[in-house]
């Protein structure tokens, strides 16, 4: 480590306090050399450098390069770190006396209280230099002038030290355990400057290494000596106990190795209970990662005690740890036998902090339908290449490890449901596939024929499968998902199932993988390869792209688009603006997509500009983009859009759906024949300023009786929602009859025009290929449909889902209104507005100009769209106009 060098530059030439406080600075285990050109260092500091790294090269028995540096430091400034490092270097020299010499040039000027331990420094320099007699002279005459314990307790421990290495072992151990009373009262501070130095050590396991080797000097006499005998024992008792006790300390602060040493010193005394310790040492060594010696700890607990359930704990636990799940739930077995048939009650209660196998497969049993219900029904195993259904998926699952481990780790907790949960969602996890067809791509008959995607014919549509399935597999996935193989389109049911169900797998997957075939891999950013690619203009790619979390994009050489290293492309800056900006969307959109998220008229532009080869698709692709609940069956040609708008507008009410010009599907009037005509935005008039608003309340204020437009607010207030059911549109309206029509040019390639006069709204002009009734103008209807333009919540008017009950006003049968009852509203005493005001806002907006829609009666009161070529953008209903003329309906659409 680096030295603190404003702390070491304090040091005075002979002063040892000065020492002290570097070695404060300077960590035991240091053994980083200083450069010389360190920049931390001043150069008034590199006698401090060269004298700090003359000690480490001291501790590596440098003695050459640790005499050199340190003879600089004492050139550039004399200093009681380079003496004591020359004197050092000289005795792994063999140079004893140019040591003591030079360490003689240390207690220059020397404080008498400092002094002390350069003394017994340079007691222990001979002692390195094996004169011991003279060493332990000299640390004997220190202890007679010792003033205190702390003092007193390092003496000792170097005297004690000084005996083990001149072999005499009786004083050593009397020593060595004199200083261990001493130890819990004394911080040893000195003696880590001695470690820092020498490398000495001092502690307990130095004691029972002296007390063992005076055992192996007994004679056998003295062995059968009843007084030996007492002493020995009594002796082993106080270091069983001292070691046992300090490896607890080391093993709960999580210092194992230190645990693992005292607690085999321990017992290599041979305690007369080992099992405690054993058990212990074993759990030290599990929580080092060291499997395969605690197991052996754990089996000669069982050695010694086949009854006891610690041994079998322990054996749980290394096994476990080494991943031999089935070991370590059988050993957890025999545990819990041992535990439910003892006669303790203290341990038998221990059977609550254990889960047996059976109880955590019978979780894992309840959360597999949970997981499999969010599942494609068949996927490929990325392992063998095979397709697995939900049942042999589960199979493959319960015979290999992770299964195991789960069943194994949750023996010493109680169930966590969710923690099993996740854990099974994890192995589960799939990875989807997204591309356009191409071609005959591989059907599930072809894989199942030869047993394995990998075993597939050399192809190019194979190969492609083959790919996907590659890079899914070096991404770390073992199970996937493609169209083209995991879906029997034989069986309906099972088409019909995983068409609903499509949306919801790309949102559950862990992943999509996109592959563009026709996009290079030299395109680059601006090249706008991405959105120019074919898969761009697909159906079902709309709800692949927008249903995933988390999505990639390979060019045609199965290379990232734009060499992109996202994880996910769809945060990439560059990706997803142009994903945004190719679709017309907020980037919030592509990253965070939910069905709820954008209005039904958005979502059909998304969908408009998308293509599909099988005509059905074009529906069936948008269920899980407008949480459809139409059941696919293919045959039913344009009927299927037709299902699906109805469906949209039965679950919403959006009439925003019969906002179109062109053609007319055959399935109901007033649904478009294709969803290329929801690219444009329909017409909607600019929301009125307040300002404006106000001047015309105020004008109509003094035209209009108020309970002619208190009526009219009532009968527009109650109006029910749209609702769609067996092909029939039941539309809420404000309706405008014809009362005369005729032909201003005639028909051509655009339709024919013409020009009709209307109640309320005068002179319309429209143009469409169909032939107009001219002698019975009255079966001709223009409409606003677009009530949630008049609507506002300080005029009275409350959302479809607060409404408690809905009206039978308008039931559909194109009858007149019913009269207004003379008190039509229920009294607000909270509303901020006056309901004549709300009355008269409601006419002020109907007197905006709208985009009107033109219907046809047929004979059985029931009304046709009239598909005109372009909108009817009518004025709105002149102010002078008497509320009571303006009808109020709900239309049956066929």
């Amino acid at each position: 480590m680096k030295i603190e060098m404003a702390e070491a530059n304090r040091i005075l030439t002979p002063g040892i306090g000065s020492f002290k406080r570097w070695m404060s600075k300077a960590s035991l285990d240091a053994g980083t050399l200083i450069p010389d050109g360190d920049s931390s260092c001043s150069s008034s500091d590199s006698h401090n450098v060269l004298a700090h790294n003359a000690l480490l090269s001291v501790r590596s028995k440098n003695w050459i390069s640790a005499c050199e540096d340190a003879k600089k430091s004492i050139e550039i400034r004399p200093s009681a770190m380079g003496y004591i490092a020359k004197a050092l270097a000289h005795v792994g020299k063999g140079e004893l006396k140019e040591a003591i010499l030079v360490f003689d040039l240390v207690f220059r000027n020397c404080d008498p209280k400092e002094s002390n331990l350069l003394l017994l420094i340079k007691a222990i320099i001979l002692c390195v230099a094996e004169k011991y007699d003279e060493a332990i002279s000299r640390v004997q005459d220190l202890i007679t002038i010792s003033g205190d314990d702390e003092t007193m307790y390092c003496y000792i421990q170097v005297l004690g030290k000084m005996y083990l290495m001149q072999g005499d072992y009786t004083p050593a151990v009397q020593l060595l355990e004199r200083g261990q009373a001493l130890a819990s009262s004394c911080t040893g501070y000195d003696l880590e400057t001695i470690t820092f130095i020498f490398g000495w050590t001092f502690g307990v396991e130095e004691t029972t290494e002296a007390f063992l080797k005076i055992l192996d000097t007994f004679g056998e006499e003295m062995r059968a000596s009843e007084v030996t005998t007492e002493w020995v024992m009594d002796l082993k008792r106080k270091f069983v106990d001292v070691l046992e006790a300090l490896g607890d300390t080391a093993l709960s602060s999580g210092e194992h190795d230190n645990a693992i040493a005292r607690y085999t010193t321990s017992l290599s005394l041979d305690p007369a209970n080992p099992i405690d310790i054993i058990v212990k040492r074993s759990k030290a060594r599990a929580s080092k990662g060291l499997w395969e010696d605690a197991l052996t700890d754990a089996n000669e607990v069982i050695k010694r005690d086949p009854s006891s359930h610690r041994g079998y704990e322990r054996k749980y636990a290394a096994l476990h740890g080494a991943e031999d799940y089935d070991e370590a739930n059988n050993a957890l077995l025999h545990m819990l036998s041992i535990i439910e048939s003892s006669p303790d009650a203290e341990i038998w209660r221990l059977r609550a902090n254990y889960t047996t196998p059976r109880e955590t497969i019978a979780a894992i049993d309840i959360a597999i339908p949970e997981i499999f219900g969010l599942c494609p029904l068949v996927l490929i195993d990325l392992t063998t290449g095979r397709l697995c259904n939900a049942e042999e998926r589960i199979q493959i699952f319960k015979s290999e490890t992770p299964f195991k481990k789960l069943v194994s780790e949750t023996a010493t907790r109680k169930i966590d449901c969710v923690h099993i949960r996740q854990s099974v969602a994890k192995y589960f996890k799939w990875i989807m596939f997204s591309h356009t067809w191409e071609g005959r791509e591989p059907t599930l008959k072809d894989v199942n024929l030869v047993n394995s995607v990998w075993e597939l014919d050399d192809s190019p549509l194979n190969e492609k499968l083959r790919q996907f399935c590659t890079t899914a597999s070096e991404d770390g996935y073992r199970w996937a998902w493609s169209d083209t193989c995991c879906i029997d389109k034989d069986t309906s049911a099972i088409l019909s199932q995983s068409l609903i169900a499509m949306y919801s797998w790309y949102e559950k997957a862990e992943e999509t993988l996109v592959y563009l075939a026709d996009v290079l891999s030299s395109a680059e950013l601006g090249d706008l390869a991405l959105t120019n690619s074919r898969w761009m203009t697909r159906a079902w790619t709309l709800q692949e792209l927008l249903a995933s979390k988390v999505i990639r994009f390979y060019n045609r050489e199965w290379k990232l688009y734009l060499n992109d290293t996202h994880a996910n492309h769809k945060e990439s800056p560059a990706i997803k603006q142009e994903l945004a900006k190719a679709m017309g969307v907020a980037p919030e959109t592509i990253t965070s997509f939910h069905p709820d998220d954008l209005g039904v008229r958005e979502k059909l532009r998304l969908a408009s500009t998308r293509k599909a080869t099988v005509e059905e698709d074009i529906a069936y692709s948008l269920i899980g983009i407008f949480s459809s609940n139409i059941v696919p069956r293919y045959g039913l040609g344009k009927t299927a859009l037709g299902e699906l708008l109805e469906n949209i507008v039965a679950r919403t009410g959006d009439v925003t759906v019969i906002a179109w010009t062109g053609k007319s599907l055959p399935y109901n009037s007033a649904l478009p024949a294709s969803l290329a005509v929801y690219s444009q935005v329909p017409y909607s008039p600019p929301p009125m300023e307040d300002s404006e608003l106000d001047t015309c309340v105020e004008q109509l204020r003094t035209q209009l009786a108020s309970q002619d437009a208190l009526a009219f607010h009532y009968r527009v207030a109650q109006l029910p929602r749209a609702t769609f059911g067996n092909r029939c549109l039941q539309l809420p309206c404000i309706a405008f009859y014809v009362t005369k029509i005729s032909v201003q040019e005639p028909g051509g390639n655009q339709g024919t025009l013409y020009r009709a006069t209307v109640s309320s709204l005068g002179k319309v002009e429209f143009r469409t290929a169909d032939v107009m009734p001219l002698k019975k103008p009255r079966k001709l209807v223009f409409v606003h449909p677009w009530l949630r333009d008049l609507h506002h919540t300080l005029d009275g008017f409350v959302s479809e889902d607060e409404r408690e009950t809905e009206s039978d006003a308008g039931s559909g049968d194109g009858t007149d209104d019913a009269s207004a009852p003379a008190s039509p509203l229920p009294a607000e005493p909270s509303a901020p507005v006056d309901r004549f005001t709300q009355a008269l806002r409601l006419i002020s907006r109907l007197g905006r100009e709208f985009n009107a829609l033109l219907f046809e009666q047929q004979p059985n009161r029931q009304y046709k769209r009239v598909a005109a070529e372009e909108e009817i953008i009518v004025r709105g209903v002149p102010h002078k106009t008497n509320p009571k003329d303006i009808k109020v309906k709900v239309l049956e659409i066929i």
